[in-house]
């Protein structure tokens, strides 16, 4: 089973290891977008209401999609200083347990935080489990699956409330970020700010869109309003809905 969780909500999808078939899928919103504290709460909730989740498991992995990362060159990187590197760009308390991921094909390390009282219900419920961030999955995607563009490339995963910037070029990492927003013009604001700080044109640039987005909503149309080259990705072989691309990619 893998289970991608958010503050705005949670998906999970159960799979048959031997014939690859996506035995259940759910996606779960929450009414509202809650705090780190309140999560668990709506976890326990989740997983009491949803008898599928009560199974027993060969193997359990789990997403965390949120902004409390950094990505650091594998070259650099030092494990007994995980503080150090977040510290300059997202608030963390004393009391946070800070976790990495390797990506050994880009020689990078994404740092972050999961939310330790959500990892302990999983781990007193499954027992031993692997998890991740949901950023680390985006570009290990991303890269394992593009051409060598000869110029830079955007991919943007959209969740409900927030939405993860990746840009690549010749099949490297430029740029990692994650952005919230409430309305399509914070949503164009951060997009085009980017772009302009990587002196990227709208008007030649290719942007790709993933997750909760189709061609009728409101961020496609603003986004097409500015930016010449869009499209959204379709992965006509998943049997798992587009709108959790991140999450298929653990099938």
């Amino acid at each position: 089973m893998s289970i991608q969780v958010c503050l705005d909500g949670l998906s999970f999808f159960t799979q048959d290891i031997s014939s690859q078939e996506v035995i259940d899928y759910k996606t779960i919103p929450f009414t509202q977008k809650v705090d780190p504290a309140s999560l668990l709460t709506q976890v326990i909730t989740i997983f009491n209401n949803h008898t599928e989740l009560q199974e027993s498991f060969k193997k359990v992995e789990v997403v965390y999609s949120n902004s409390l990362f950094t990505i650091v060159p594998k070259a650099i990187f030092d494990a007994e200083k995980l503080t150090d590197y977040l510290k300059f760009n997202t608030k963390i308390l004393a009391t946070d347990f800070i976790a990495y991921d390797t990506i050994d094909t880009q020689d990078i390390v994404t740092i972050y935080v999961p939310y330790t009282n959500v990892n302990n219900f999983f781990f007193d419920t499954f027992g031993a489990f692997d998890y991740y961030h949901g950023m680390s999955l985006f570009i290990e995607e991303v890269l394992n699956h593009e051409a060598s563009h000869d110029i830079p490339k955007v991919y943007i995963h959209v969740h409900k409330n927030s939405f993860d910037f990746v840009v690549t070029h010749k099949k490297k990492l430029l740029l990692a970020n994650s952005f919230e927003f409430r309305t399509k013009e914070d949503f164009i604001y951060y997009t085009l700010f980017t772009l302009e700080q990587l002196e990227l044109n709208p008007d030649t640039v290719v942007v790709e869109f993933t997750g909760h987005i189709k061609k009728e909503d409101p961020l496609y149309t603003i986004a097409y309003t500015y930016i010449r080259s869009i499209k959204i990705k379709e992965d006509q072989t998943s049997s798992i809905p587009i709108t959790d691309y991140i999450l298929s990619t653990l099938a």
